[in-house]
């Protein structure tokens, strides 16, 4: 299926993902008892609006969303982008502006807040809503009831609308394009920060219209971010791709034998990809994510190698965002879910960094189903350390 909208074929309906979108949120703010929320973290703005904001981290607090319980969804946008978003976005019925001034902005919400008859409601807000937003505004309604919304949130991307699906897949096949860059460039000499380069600027050249976290492109499994060092003889180079596409994001992982692997690095890749499996084998709907940990931990543990394994994280959930936020949480913190459940979309990235070796981490993902899991990912392994 492609990315574009034709008229020969069907494709992802927008209207029908947005729909369903408000749909969810709005069953979880129920459940909650909630009359509304207000979101100003990125991919909850695009979640509940479908707004593209401008991604800056100096206009990160300028956008936001609210979702009453009843009503009409409002979006209150970067002044500069107003114009854009009334003409480019009709299901919008409720467009305001966020002031540039602190107290404006705030008046702004309140405006939303009394507009939908919510001055005596429990209200919620995401992790991005500056606290001095809401310390004013319960001044500003002493009779409501602000609280976080961050389970309420998550509970509503949980589950993958059909649609939602569509999108991730599109987003995966991105960032199987930048791993592909990635895989053809990783060479003795080459700077961590060029084959970052090389990546982003493939990604998109096909299609991609965010960066959601720069390349990790690392000899270092402490370092996350590629630096000007350049890759030598007998090095491990880990690549983690984060791109997203309308709002979702293509996340997963490869690691790549810059020369002719040890016997040991192709060791520890053989267990690290039976982790991977193992979790893999393990999914179904209806089961503990206990029971995928332990399978991976099995794996380790029969290798010797668990005083290397980073087990604070074996998967995480992928769409508009990833973990924390993004549920299921797998690993020695769990998340909420106490059961995986048919259209979750976990990315399994079970890390072995043992010291001489180098950092190996493969990330695959897939779609949970009654009965398994489907894979997403389809990008092949380092031939040189599958042996």
């Amino acid at each position: 299926m492609g990315e574009m909208g034709v008229d020969w074929e069907a494709r992802v309906d927008w209207g029908a993902l947005r729909q369903a979108r408000i749909e969810r949120l709005r069953d979880r703010l129920a459940a909650h008892e909630l009359g509304g929320v207000l979101v100003q973290r990125f991919e909850n703005i695009r979640y509940t609006t479908s707004c593209r904001p401008f991604t800056s981290l100096i206009y990160l607090p300028r956008y936001a969303g609210f979702v009453p319980l009843a009503g009409e969804v409002c979006l209150l946008s970067e002044a500069g982008d107003v114009d854009l978003n009334r003409d480019g976005m009709p299901w919008i019925n409720d467009l305001r502006v966020w002031p540039y001034d602190v107290d404006e902005s705030i008046e702004a919400v309140a405006g939303v807040i009394r507009d939908n008859g919510l001055d005596d409601q429990r209200i919620a807000y995401d992790d991005m809503v500056s606290p001095t937003v809401v310390l004013e505004l319960a001044k500003l309604f002493p009779e409501a009831e602000l609280v976080d919304g961050t389970r309420a949130i998550a509970e509503a991307k949980l589950i993958k609308h059909p649609e939602e699906v569509k999108v991730i897949r599109q987003a995966t096949g991105i960032a199987e394009v930048g791993m592909a860059a990635a895989r053809h460039a990783v060479r003795e000499g080459i700077r961590e920060c060029e084959l970052a380069g090389e990546m982003t600027r493939s990604m998109f050249a096909a299609g991609a219209d965010a960066l959601v976290s720069y390349p990790q492109v690392s000899t270092d499994p402490r370092r996350r971010m590629g630096t000007d060092r350049r890759v030598r003889h007998g090095e491990l180079v880990l690549v983690d791709i984060n791109i997203g596409f309308n709002g979702y994001l293509g996340d997963f992982a490869r690691t790549f034998s810059v020369s002719a692997p040890t016997a040991e690095q192709r060791e520890v890749f053989r267990v690290q990809r039976g982790c991977i499996e193992a979790a893999i084998g393990a999914v179904a709907g209806g089961v503990d994510p206990q029971r995928v940990q332990d399978a991976v931990g099995d794996v380790v543990r029969d290798a010797g190698l668990a005083e290397f394994w980073a087990d604070y994280i074996t998967g995480h959930g992928v769409g508009t965002g990833a973990g924390p936020l993004e549920q299921p949480i797998i690993g020695t913190t769990m998340g909420f879910p106490e059961r995986l459940e048919s259209g979750m979309v976990i990315a399994f990235e079970p890390g072995i960094f043992k010291p001489g070796v180098g950092p190996m981490r493969n990330e695959e993902v897939v779609l949970v189903t009654d009965t398994g899991a489907e894979a997403l990912t389809q990008s092949p392994y380092d031939e040189r350390l599958a042996g």
